[in-house]
C-alpha cells in the first residue's frame, strides 16, 4: 500500500507522527521560521558578558531526514527566556558564530541521542555553531540537512570576550507572515485646480484632499505606502521643483524631488516602508500625501480634472523586537 494507512482523521483510529507533522507543515504552507514577529529574538546581556539571551517564543522547523518522507515539519515553543553562552573569541582572528534553534529527533532519520525519558524528552534545543563562514545568513548553507531555523549571527572581533549588542545580527524569518493589500484612487477631482511649488516652508497636502483614515490590522509590523499621480500640469515653461512624500501618522517618508521644464502633463511617484510600533497596531491612522517646493523656484505642477491619484497600502509582518 502506497499511502499512509491512516488519514486524518478517522474515527477511532491513531494517525501516524508523520501525518502530524504533515499538518503542521500545511498549516505554514511549507514555510519555517518563528511565528510571532518578536518571537526567539536574541540580544546581548544587559550587561554584556560571554553569553546572549533567547526570548520566548515558537518555531517551525522543515524536517530534512530523508526517513518518512517529505512535507513534515515541527512546531515548537520556548515559554521562557534561555541564556546561552558564547565561547570568547581567541587571538587568532574574529569568528562568527550561529545561534540556531535545532529539532534532535532520534527517531527520524538523524543520529542523536535519546532522551533520558522519551516521552518528554527534550528533542527541541538552541545550539550554537560555532566558526561559520563570515556573512552566514542560514544554518542550511553549512550544515543543508540539518532540522533547524536560523536565529543570530554573533561577529565576534579577534579577542573579544563579551557580546555586545554590535555583534549580533538578527537572521530571523517568519514562518507565515501575513500581508494585506488595499487600493485607494481619487480621479479627477479638481475641479478647482490644485497646486504644489508656491509654499517652500512647510508640507501642505497635496493634492487637496488626499487624506484617507487607514485602520492598521493589529498583527501588522510594517506598511509601504506607494503612490503614483498621473497626469499633474505643468503649465508653462516656469521651472518647478520641490518635494513630496507620504505620512502615516506621526511617521513621514522621506521627501522624493519632482522637477519640471517643459510644459504639458507628466506623472510623479512617491513611497515609504514604515515600522509600525506597537501602539499603532489595531489603530486608525491618517496617510497623507504631502508636498513642498523649492526656494528660489516659482513653477507649479497642477491636479485638475485630469489628475489620478492611485495609492497602494500593504500591511505585513516581519521580524521585530516587539
Amino acid at each position: 500500500m502506497a499511502w499512509d494507512g491512516i488519514p486524518w482523521f478517522v474515527e477511532n483510529t491513531a494517525a501516524s507522527e508523520e501525518t502530524m507533522r504533515l499538518i503542521v507543515e500545511a498549516a505554514v504552507c511549507g514555510g519555517e521560521g518563528i511565528i510571532g514577529p518578536a518571537d526567539l529574538r536574541v540580544t546581548a546581556l544587559d550587561v554584556p558578558a560571554a553569553a546572549v539571551q533567547v526570548g520566548v517564543g515558537a518555531m517551525i522547523a522543515k524536517r530534512r531526514a530523508s526517513v518518512g518522507g517529505g512535507s513534515q515539519s515541527y512546531a515548537a515553543r520556548m515559554p521562557t527566556v534561555e541564556q546561552v553562552d558564547i565561547e570568547p573569541a581567541g587571538a587568532d582572528g574574529p569568528r562568527s558564530d550561529l545561534v540556531v534553534a535545532r529539532v534532535e529527533d532520534p527517531y527520524g532519520g538523524e543520529v542523536w541521542p535519546e532522551p533520558e525519558d522519551p516521552l518528554v524528552g527534550p528533542y527541541v534545543f538552541t545550539r550554537v555553531v560555532t566558526d561559520v563562514p563570515v556573512g552566514t545568513t542560514r544554518i542550511q548553507d553549512i550544515e543543508p540537512g540539518s532540522t533547524a531555523i536560523t536565529l543570530a549571527r554573533i561577529d565576534l572581533p579577534t579577542g573579544a570576550t563579551t557580546v555586545t549588542a554590535a555583534m549580533v545580527t538578527d537572521l530571523r524569518e517568519m514562518a507565515r507572515p501575513r500581508t494585506q493589500s488595499a487600493r485607494r484612487y481619487v480621479y479627477g477631482a479638481w475641479s478647482t485646480p490644485d497646486d504644489v511649488g508656491p509654499i517652500t516652508a512647510e508640507w501642505e497636502t497635496f493634492p487637496l484632499g488626499s487624506l484617507w483614515s487607514e485602520k492598521v490590522p493589529e498583527w501588522a509590523t510594517h506598511a509601504t505606502v506607494h503612490a503614483l499621480i498621473t497626469g499633474l500640469l505643468h503649465p508653462d515653461t516656469t521651472e518647478a521643483r520641490g518635494e513630496l512624500r507620504v505620512t502615516l501618522g506621526d511617521a513621514h517618508g522621506p521627501g522624493m524631488p519632482y522637477a519640471a521644464v517643459q510644459a504639458g502633463r507628466q506623472a510623479v511617484q512617491v513611497g515609504n516602508r514604515f515600522l509600525l510600533t506597537p501602539e499603532d497596531r489595531g489603530e486608525v491612522l491618517n496617510l497623507i500625501l504631502e508636498g513642498i517646493g523649492t526656494d528660489g523656484f516659482t513653477g507649479v505642477l497642477r491636479a485638475d480634472t485630469a489628475t489620478v491619484v492611485s495609492v497602494e497600502v500593504t500591511y505585513e509582518q516581519a521580524p521585530v523586537s516587539v
